[in-house]
């Protein structure tokens, strides 16, 4: 990107980034100052868009979002009780030096994005925390640093880095779940128990010293270690024997600077090469296509050894004939069955695929809803952009099941087009008419948007194998009345705004406009006419003035001349109409009394004395109020918790 500086220009970039901050961190309940206190007690955003350091945060129940924008830095050293879940979004800097307890079951995730950066002196993490690391993280503590529990690590796309060459060791433990699809540096590593440790075909392993594994490991990608000059017995790598389902597999590229000693079970269907460094292997090694290359050392099996498989090759550099230097096994016909031969590592090619599934929507609402069928022998066809332009790359028909697939696809943009059965007859249904995998991803003409794979993911990641590209067609004698180009729903005080725009409308009658709290039941709002016949684009409105309290969703049921209909997209608002309350007399002598607009929004009400104690408590609607007359006369704060988790309390005096 060019890059102009002029004096003229700072202003307008300094709002330019702080604009960038709150897209990032869109709609914050509060915005972090240090030592601010903060109530993150359900669905709440705290924004980080400057350099601060300590705050004090109560987290209780779920949907909590802390979001550190790229203008922003958290440094955080005091210890926090996370009693429900939260996010935490990286987008700038995050200092995280603290030791924090993350209870109550759910879990909190830690988001590093692309561009961002955690940096922490932690010992360890443990139960109910994700790490999902798109940027850079790095640990500084240099100690050992232990992964414990449940925790859960992903490194995801092609820049993501986890940097650990400070800690002495990195030890993933039982039950933990790690995940590689960009690059990692240890010093040494021990993989003690881990439930599942997969390096993708993408991933880059490095290893300064010593790596020793008795948990499961799945590489496909490549794992190197790095150590210094032949004979440092800390550098070697170590397969322990924890039985079956704690295997090392090897699919990818391992080189080892250093001894290998397998003294569990491994399977082989990459390449292993052994720089300077002995070979033992004390368990059986087997495998499809794989390799062992050991370039300067002593390479053995032992009695309890073996090395067998599919096609598998060995060479020892060293050794005359470039077998084993010993083989003391039992049965060497079978424990050792190979083909001397030395094998260069080539790792896989690293594709992607785009698929889905068509379907007739009976009803026309773009969405697959229970009875409506598959379409079979659908023509699908595949197009990349290439210098400029599309180029069709492959055809394919849908199968019994209305289901099609493109595999084997590099990283690139693409795009999807579906043919219609031809008679005429036929017609695409409504696109994107939800959010969520069952709709519609095409247009009139049966197009779908740009698509782009990106095979530095995972395997099964939607930007590498996205399968979620669907078609919906109907059978009718005329394509739907009206061309929908926008719908919209729009919180306004306590009202919703909807505004939608037609851009050709043929035979169109009116609009019936629906709402629905659970997107199964919907009922009629009201309807508006529409313009019938019309090539110029047309623009309606609605409000619904008495909207429900959370989430509403909306859509139009668009009506033909003839009867026949289709329905919009779904939009969705949510809305906190305020619970007025009032608290009287104040000064009480006998009875507190409230006046509640609604009781069911309240979930709890408590009454505080000066000391902090409960002296009352109920949860259920106070009708009759609080018999105050045998309390002692002093102020008390009337608490009432809301079923949404929100606190608001009152101050009250008893006086006698």
């Amino acid at each position: 990107m060019k890059k102009v500086f002029y004096q003229w220009l700072m202003p307008a970039l300094i709002l330019l980034l702080a604009n960038q901050a709150f897209a990032q961190c869109l709609t914050p309940d509060y915005t972090a100052v240090t030592g601010g206190n903060y109530n993150l007690n359900g669905n709440k955003t705290l924004a980080i868009t400057s350099a601060i350091g300590d705050i004090n945060i109560n987290v209780s129940g779920t949907g909590n979002v802390i979001c550190i924008s790229t203008t922003g830095s958290w440094t955080k050293t005091n210890g926090t009780n996370f009693d429900g879940s939260v996010s935490i979004n990286v987008y700038g800097t995050f200092n995280y030096n603290s030791s924090d307890n993350f209870n109550g079951g759910n879990t909190s995730y830690i988001n590093v994005q692309e561009g961002g950066f955690l940096n922490t002196n932690t010992s360890g993490f443990g139960s109910n925390l994700l790490i999902n690391n798109q940027g850079t993280t790095t640990f500084t503590n240099t100690g050992t640093i232990q992964f414990r529990d449940s925790f859960s690590f992903y490194n995801m796309g092609a820049k993501s880095k986890l940097v650990a060459t400070a800690p002495s060791m990195t030890v993933f433990g039982n039950n933990n779940v790690i995940e590689n699809s960009g690059s990692m540096e240890f010093s040494s590593l021990e993989n003690a128990d881990a439930k599942r440790f997969k390096n993708e075909a993408s991933g880059v392993i490095n290893i300064s010293r010593y790596f020793y594994n008795h948990g499961a490991i799945l590489n496909d990608g490549e794992i190197n270690t790095l150590c210094g000059s032949f004979g440092n017995s800390a550098c070697q790598f170590i397969i322990g024997d924890k039985g079956a389902g704690k295997e090392f597999q090897n699919n990818g590229c391992m080189t080892v600077t250093g001894d290998v000693n397998i003294r569990g079970a491994a399977f082989i269907n990459g390449t292993l090469t052994i720089n300077n460094g002995n070979l033992t292997i004390d368990k059986k090694i087997s495998g499809n296509g794989g390799a062992i290359v050991v370039t300067n050392g002593v390479s053995k099996i032992t009695s309890d050894g073996g090395y067998s498989g599919t096609n598998m090759t060995f060479w020892d550099e060293n050794t005359t004939g470039h077998d084993f230097d010993s083989k003391t096994n039992n049965n060497p016909g079978v424990t050792a069955v190979y083909t001397i031969a030395k094998r260069t590592c080539v790792k896989a090619e690293v594709v992607g695929s785009i698929g889905d599934y068509v379907w007739f929507d009976q009803n026309k609402d773009g969405i697959q809803n229970n009875g409506e069928l598959p379409a079979t022998g659908v023509k699908v066809q595949l197009y990349e952009y290439v210098s400029g332009s599309w180029t069709q790359l492959y055809t394919s028909l849908t199968d019994s099941y209305g289901k099609y697939l493109f595999d084997d696809l590099a990283s690139g943009k693409y795009k999807v087009t579906f043919i219609l059965p031809s008679g005429g007859k036929y017609f695409f249904t409504l696109k994107n008419a939800t959010t969520s995998d069952l709709d519609s991803d095409v247009d009139s003409d049966g197009n779908s948007g740009e698509i782009t794979i990106d095979t530095s993911y995972p395997a099964g990641n939607v930007n590498r194998d996205n399968l979620t590209v669907d078609a919906g067609m109907y059978e009718g004698s005329t394509p739907l009345p009206v061309t929908l180009i926008s719908f919209n729903a729009d919180k306004e005080n306590e009202t919703v705004q909807l505004q939608w725009i037609t851009s050709a409308e043929t035979n169109s009658e009116s609009f019936d406009i629906e709402n629905s709290l659970t997107g199964k039941i919907w009922q009629k709002l009201g309807n508006v006419a529409a313009a019938g016949e019309s090539a110029t684009k047309a623009t309606y409105s609605f409000v619904d003035q008495n909207p429900s309290n959370g989430e509403n969703l909306y859509r139009l049921k668009m009506i033909d001349k003839d009867g026949t209909f289709a329905y919009s997209s779904i939009r969705s608002v949510t809305l906190e109409i305020a619970n007025q309350v009032t608290i009287y007399p104040n000064p009480v002598a006998d009875r507190i009394l409230f006046k509640v607009n609604d009781w069911a929004k309240i979930g709890k009400i408590q009454l505080f004395d000066l000391n902090g104690r409960a002296v009352y408590q109920s949860t259920k609607a106070l009708v009759d109020g609080i018999d105050v007359k045998n309390f002692p006369s002093g102020l008390y704060a009337v608490s009432l918790t809301g079923t949404n988790g929100s606190t608001n309390s009152y101050k009250v005096l008893i006086a006698k």
